[in-house]
């Protein structure tokens, strides 16, 4: 289903842009996708004509459109398969984005990654265990982990690392007893294969057992039990997008891919009080990571 719509917002930093088709595909109707278009289409300018399809699978890559915004995995896949307009993925984790450019070489994209930069992470890390020494991380093959800039982003806050590789067939729960006694702090990555929906519970009972705390991901990590988590929001993303995509339109160029610009904090009091670590106010810690981001 398509849904036709004139960007009625004037939050751009563009004040006058030149008409633009976008066309706007999400991978489902799921309610931060949603999100993510509604923010976008209030902060373009209404100028810009913008079609939103709310499922990926209706995508007709005969209709023409100047650029086509990819929201997702699943959208983002099958755009740049089946079309040659320009597209700006969003919404989806980098190594998935790395696949697309190395399958699809030839073809015009840029994105707004969903993951975190690992100096942002290592911020957290360090602000909510200053008295931490060993950063664990367990990981799969399919994760395509950059150890290197991890620990070198984590080194640069005094913070050893402990990367466990988990090959194919080995036990989940064995490797993660591993690198959590060598840890004082577990950090959680974009990695389906070990950080699924049937294994999390079972992650997080097992780093309680352990006295380890985990950093997670999202809202929904903290909210499951995680200590706390940086991340950015569908809205935050959208705000981002929409510059780019004004820019596009004076360009017709799309920038190298990046990192989300804006970013959010949770904690989770109540393991911060069980697992007895000192805790900041979620507030409190964006606002240190922000100075501390200000002086890099």
């Amino acid at each position: 289903m398509s849904i036709w719509l004139c960007a009625l917002g004037a939050g751009s930093a563009f004040a006058i842009a030149p008409n633009l088709q976008v066309l706007v595909v999400l991978s489902s109707n799921a309610a931060p996708y949603q999100t993510f278009a509604n923010t976008l289409i209030q902060n373009l300018p209404s100028t810009m004509r913008v079609v939103v399809q709310t499922q990926s699978d209706s995508y007709d890559a005969t209709q023409k459109n100047d650029l086509i915004v990819g929201v997702g995995v699943k959208a983002s896949q099958l755009i740049v398969a089946k079309s040659n307009t320009p597209l700006l993925a969003v919404m989806l984790p980098k190594r998935s984005y790395e696949a697309l450019l190395k399958d699809y070489s030839g073809k015009e994209m840029s994105a707004i990654y969903m993951d975190q930069p690992w100096e942002r992470q290592a911020d957290l890390i360090r602000l909510v265990s200053p008295n931490a020494n060993k950063v664990g991380v367990l990981y799969s093959v399919s994760s395509h982990l950059d150890t290197a800039n991890l620990s070198r982003a984590l080194s640069r806050r005094g913070l050893g690392f402990y990367p466990q590789l988990l090959n194919a067939g080995d036990a989940l729960f064995v490797g993660l007893d591993t690198v959590l006694d060598s840890s004082d702090v577990l950090l959680a990555i974009p990695d389906s294969d070990i950080y699924s929906s049937n294994n999390i519970r079972n992650i997080l009972l097992t780093t309680y057992r352990h006295g380890v705390p985990l950093i997670g991901l999202s809202q929904a990590y903290v909210n499951a039990g995680a200590l706390c988590a940086v991340f950015s929001t569908p809205e935050q993303i959208a705000a981002q997008a929409s510059t780019l995509v004004s820019r596009f339109a004076q360009t017709h160029q799309l920038p190298a891919p990046q990192y989300p610009s804006a970013f959010s904090v949770a904690v989770n009091q109540e393991v911060a009080r069980t697992l007895s670590v000192p805790m900041q106010s979620a507030d409190m810690l964006k606002m240190q990571m922000d100075s501390a981001r200000g002086e890099r």
